[in-house]
């Protein structure tokens, strides 16, 4: 059954409303970047899901970011509402980009992995979808940056204000149209092809990678990805897009 199907716009006001229980499972995350946040069917399901096509490769209609003459392609699973991926986006994203995407050297995907609280991922997620295609790193970059003040409304019961704030970015001038994007079935579609590309490559945490079509073992500290970014520009070819 797919993951994504039951929020409905009858729903956001019961999520935006009180969110006390929250706090408590939102507390500063320690800065290893460990990829230590799974969801729940993730993590119980210790069966593989069989190889799908683009579970290691690029594929139509994902978000991406880099030159595609890139020698290296990184796909990045992680969730909006995962501390240590709004960590990792705060400290090492910044220097990838710069060092590398901005340099031609690497192209970048981003996959969505919904996390506790999976719903408010998945608004967040469904926002970043409705915005300018141009413009979706830049409202991931900013709810990962914005992601202890997001908390921080929602447990004050200013939760829908916050995300209107973050529609606004994206182009939705009102509450309406941030209802109608947050119950966009082909949102629903998108995000649940993406958990089942994750299963499919057995990534069970984020933030997680593969880069030229092989999960990265390595960690998610810059060092030990820019080492690795580096030796594998010594090979000059990214099996992750095609001709």
């Amino acid at each position: 059954m797919p993951l994504i199907r039951t929020l409905q716009t009858t729903l956001l006001a019961l999520i935006f409303a009180s969110f006390a229980p929250l706090a408590m499972a939102q507390s500063t995350p320690k800065h290893d970047h460990d990829h230590d946040h799974s969801t729940l069917e993730n993590s119980e399901q210790a069966t593989k899901m069989p190889i799908m096509d683009g579970t290691f490769t690029e594929t139509e209609g994902d978000h991406v970011l880099g030159s595609k003459a890139a020698p290296i392609s990184m796909i990045i699973y992680a969730s909006v509402t995962c501390p240590h991926c709004a960590s990792w986006f705060k400290s090492v994203w910044p220097d990838i980009k710069t060092n590398y995407v901005n340099k031609n050297k690497l192209r970048v995907v981003f996959r969505e992995f919904p996390t506790d609280p999976t719903n408010i991922a998945v608004i967040g997620f469904q926002i970043a979808n409705c915005g300018p295609a141009d413009q979706y790193f830049e409202m991931i970059e900013h709810q990962m940056q914005e992601q202890g003040n997001i908390f921080a409304s929602l447990n004050a019961g200013t939760g829908k204000e916050a995300y209107l704030a973050i529609a606004k970015k994206a182009g939705l001038e009102t509450e309406e149209a941030m209802n109608t994007c947050i119950s966009s079935e082909a949102g629903y579609d998108r995000i649940n092809k993406s958990m089942a590309l994750a299963k499919a490559g057995n990534i069970a945490s984020v933030p997680n990678f593969i880069i030229n079509g092989e999960v990265f073992k390595g960690g998610s500290d810059y060092l030990p990805l820019s080492k690795h970014l580096n030796n594998l520009m010594l090979l000059g070819y990214s099996p992750m897009l095609k001709p």
